[in-house]
């Protein structure tokens, strides 16, 4: 595209006022300083273009975030090429992942006999030069093969990184399939090698052909005796090979940043306070605080540290290296008395497990990425009483069930990655009956006298739901709801959703014929077809009474089960000293809420007796736009500080969640994470500054944003 052709673009996105706008692979190398005008632009999609701005910020796809890097941080002057880049080996354990990480590291490295496994994750640096002369610089990150650590993949597989899977030809255990898919569905197909650790020259056979024939993204398959280095140089020469042409290298980054970046890797401790950090960056000629979190956001994309901004603990922490943190979660999870006793620990267990200086002053922040990371829950009425569900009893505990009238749901999976009920029951855990029946495949709920019972079939590649109660599609919306956002994490994870046949002979039977949900509704909505044969009985069914007799009310559901939730609620976060603003506001949306174009919710409509708590997360789940009416009261309120603002904005991060801030007043909002989204109205002209008559001009362009967001 032409300078010329992209000026005519951006004229036209003025006119239109656009809130989003697409420029993907136009071969730009440059912006113009006219695209920084469209005031009203939230939305920005750069990718394929060699502008130089790190992947991590396009990906973001904020304009403000992206325009601000471009015109205000980066100055080409000022910039230093990334020669970096991840080289994650995975397997099972006692594969030899940890061994074959220290002989790249190191070829004259003396293998021990009793390797000790690795726990959690090591992460090795190996630097080697490029025919330019440059130093290349590559993080092995060295991952435990055992089960329990399948748990935080979904962290720390990342996007532009090459990945080895190691095999160990004498125990011929290794699933190549369900690593080779872990892989390509949690890292955008980076690329991989199979790396054959033929220990005592004892060949291992692979079907190489089959194998390149589902997955596109395996380059080589490679062998190695790593007790004679036989094969470690080719080795070592492919990995090069391939790391250098990972698409994030040799982007330009700032010169400040790579300062920052070098002084954080001086230091020796684990973790430093945020303000630490920001002295540092003050150090390091960084100045505005915009710039220090973004920095720390993208170093925290790299995998280089660990800080949760969104998070009300974690965010005061940066963790400086990620394996220290990960070691020491896996240092609970590998106790053996916590084992014992079936993943149950408390606080004085945690004591004693993290007694040592480096975690004295960290232990509430340890349990709170251990709960971030859905490895355990705490158990309600027990404070400081834990369940890590994975270490659960296998066995099933004795209960009885009503199998008259139940509503019955299944999860069928092409490929179903470990983890998805344990991460489940940690995320439904306020609802396990009794606090009692729940094992290690399964989880018995309760809710309002209703009753579901989840089980897992890890072999069949399948979860049963089945449901018993007079609320049971109100019950079943919430688990729909948890489980859609346990796939969506699973990016893109293939599954069909199956409903129960309701005619006469399946409508009582634990056993039903079932049709897959994508086939009805194309039946209903594309083929206009409304009737199914059941395949048991032969008999005729209606295809809206077998949607509707499962679903809540289709409207308000997944129109995939396969896509990401939907969200159609407009949140709206305000502060109760602000309650004059809040009802001017709900006097303009008014008219579109009585036309049913817009649905809203706000805390008028918890109902008396509920637990209020939960209806505000149950209304934050559910929402497509989130209005923040942004004053000095609405940022002193540390109920909205801690309660409202990290599921928002973490759903803004994850889930697609559109946050739009009205400025009421002149306010600190530059101090908050508030800052990178786009305000419904210049800031600089809060409404309490404006006449009346400028007021209600503003307050419709503010509907009409909401209007736009919402549909």
């Amino acid at each position: 595209m032409t300078n010329q052709e992209l000026l005519e673009i951006i004229e036209q996105a003025a006119r239109d006022e656009v809130t989003e706008l697409d420029l993907s692979y136009k071969g730009l190398e440059m912006l113009p300083a006219e695209i920084a005008q469209l005031t009203n632009l939230s939305v920005l999609n750069l990718h394929g273009n060699p502008v130089p701005i790190p992947p991590e910020i396009l990906a973001s796809g904020r304009a403000k975030e992206i325009l601000d890097f471009y015109f205000r941080v980066q100055d080409p002057k000022e910039t230093e090429p990334l020669y970096e880049a991840k080289f994650l080996i995975v397997g099972e354990g006692g594969a030899g992942k940890t061994s074959l990480a220290k002989k790249i590291e190191d070829e004259d490295y003396e293998l021990q006999s009793d390797e000790e496994s690795t726990q959690g994750i090591d992460v090795i640096r190996w630097q080697f030069t490029l025919p330019t002369g440059q130093e290349f610089r590559v993080n092995i990150w060295d991952f435990g093969g055992q089960e329990i650590y399948h748990q935080t993949h979904q962290f720390f597989l990342t996007e532009r990184s090459l990945y080895a899977l190691v095999a160990d030809t004498r125990k011929e255990n290794t699933d190549f399939y369900y690593w080779l898919k872990v892989v390509e569905l949690l890292s955008d197909n980076s690329p991989v090698l199979i790396i054959k650790n033929e220990k005592q020259n004892r060949e291992c056979q692979v079907n190489e052909r089959q194998l390149r024939g589902e997955f596109t993204n395996l380059k080589k398959i490679l062998a190695t005796d790593l007790a004679t280095n036989r094969g470690l140089a080719e080795i070592k020469k492919t990995i090069q090979d391939y790391i250098i042409k990972l698409p994030h290298v040799g982007t330009d980054l700032p010169k400040l940043w790579v300062r920052v970046r070098a002084a954080l890797e001086n230091y020796s401790r684990n973790y430093i306070s945020v303000e630490e950090y920001y002295h540092l960056c003050r150090d390091n000629k960084l100045t505005d605080r915009r710039d220090m979190l973004r920095l720390s956001r993208y170093l925290h994309d790299l995998g280089v540290c660990l800080h949760f901004q969104n998070d009300p603990l974690l965010k005061n922490r940066v963790i400086l290296k990620p394996e220290w943190g990960t070691t020491a979660v896996y240092k609970v999870l590998d106790n053996q008395t916590i084992k014992k006793n079936q993943g149950y620990f408390t606080q004085n267990n945690l004591a004693d497990i993290w007694q040592e200086v480096e975690y004295a002053d960290m232990r509430d922040e340890l349990l709170h990425l251990m709960k971030r990371f859905k490895l355990c829950y705490e158990i309600p009425g027990s404070p400081g009483s834990y369940i890590a569900p994975h270490l659960l009893s296998a066995n099933q505990p004795d209960y009885n069930w009503d199998k008259s009238n139940n509503l019955i749901l299944r999860y069928s999976y092409e490929f179903m990655p470990k983890g998805i009920l344990t991460r489940f029951i940690v995320e439904m855990h306020g609802y396990i009956e009794e606090q009692r029946l729940v094992w290690k495949t399964g989880v018995v709920l309760s809710k309002d006298q209703t009753r579901a019972e989840v089980i897992e079939y890890y072999n069949q590649r399948e979860i049963k739901l089945r449901l018993t109660g007079n609320r049971k599609k109100e019950l079943l919306a919430i688990i729909i709801h948890e489980f859609d956002k346990i796939h969506n994490s699973y990016d893109p994870l293939k599954y069909q959703t199956l409903v129960p046949c309701n005619c006469e002979s399946c409508k009582h039977s634990q056993t039903p014929h079932s049709y897959p949900l994508k086939v009805l509704r194309e039946f209903r909505d594309v083929k206009k077809k409304y009737e199914i044969q059941c395949q048991i009985s032969a008999d005729m069914v209606d295809v809206r009474r077998l949607i509707d007799d499962v679903l809540e009310t289709d409207n308000n559901l997944p129109t995939s089960m396969v896509e990401p939730v939907i969200r159609n609620q407009v949140f709206i976060s305000y502060s109760r000293q602000d309650q004059e603003w809040f009802d001017k506001l709900q006097t303009w949306l008014k008219p579109m809420i009585r036309k049913q174009t817009l649905q809203v919710w706000d805390d008028t409509k918890i109902k008396p007796g509920t637990i209020w708590r939960e209806e505000i997360k149950n209304a934050m789940a559910a929402a497509k736009v989130a209005i923040l009416m942004v004053s000095p009261n609405f940022l002193a309120s540390d109920f909205i500080a801690d309660n409202e603002l990290p599921p928002l904005l973490d759903a803004a991060e994850t889930e697609g969640l559109t946050i739009i801030w009205i400025p009421l007043s002149y306010s600190l909002y530059e101090e908050t994470e508030i800052e990178k989204y786009g305000a419904a109205h210049p800031p600089s002209q809060p409404l309490d500054t404006l006449k009346p008559e400028e007021q209600n001009r503003v307050w419709v362009d503010i509907c009409k944003k909401i209007k736009a967001a919402a549909n």
